[in-house]
């Protein structure tokens, strides 16, 4: 947080979406937010998994982008489920006020490369990472979170309770559309190889 008070004007003011360019071309969510996984407990899901409608592991190593201007707070890799993992933090402004902020925390996971460094400050599309597998874990795909809480505990992916993480696509359609027309179905299920179905 000490350089956002150094730099001040450094806020997240607009947006794009993590993969496929600003409006998330050529791209689907395998998974949505908040859906209830039967392999994992009925737990829901508290991020969105991004695939290439290419299917199968055709998005491998392809381009990852900041959605907004932020401060790279971790990097990681975790091994297991997640992989490799970037999260980066944002200050957005509270509409329809004057210097009123709140922060949140974008998370990247199961990433191939990491292209940034902690304390970084990254902007809007900026290719920060590329898309992994988590190690061959999964068929490859983006797992992407926004959450409320910035530095809290990585979690599990899933879990009983989506307090503390808010739909990603939703958010940024609120935010992209000021500039185009976007609806969610844009992103609905494609006919791919091997759809991820992981965290």
């Amino acid at each position: 947080m000490q350089i956002f008070q150094r730099y001040p004007d450094f806020i997240a003011d607009s947006y794009e979406f993590p993969a496929g360019g600003k409006y998330g071309e050529g791209y689907y969510i395998a998974q949505k937010f908040g859906v209830e996984n039967p392999k994992f407990g009925y737990r829901f899901h508290l991020g969105e998994d991004w695939n290439y409608v290419g299917g199968g592991d055709s998005d491998y190593g392809a381009p990852v982008y900041s959605i907004s201007n932020g401060i790279v707070s971790v990097i990681a890799d975790y091994g297991g489920g997640w992989g490799k993992v970037v999260r980066v933090i944002h200050k957005h402004p509270v509409p329809e006020t004057k210097n009123q902020f709140y922060y949140f925390e974008a998370l990247y996971a199961h990433l191939y490369t990491i292209e940034v460094e902690p304390g970084q400050m990254v902007k809007k599309g900026e290719w920060i990472a590329s898309i992994g597998d988590a190690g061959g874990a999964y068929p490859s795909h983006l797992h992407f979170e926004l959450r409320t809480v910035s530095g809290a505990p990585l979690g599990g992916g899933y879990s009983f309770s989506t307090d503390g993480f808010f739909s990603p696509t939703k958010f940024l359609i609120a935010q992209v559309s000021k500039e185009k027309a976007i609806h969610e179905d844009q992103f609905g299920p494609a006919a791919v190889e091997k759809p991820a179905t992981a965290p």
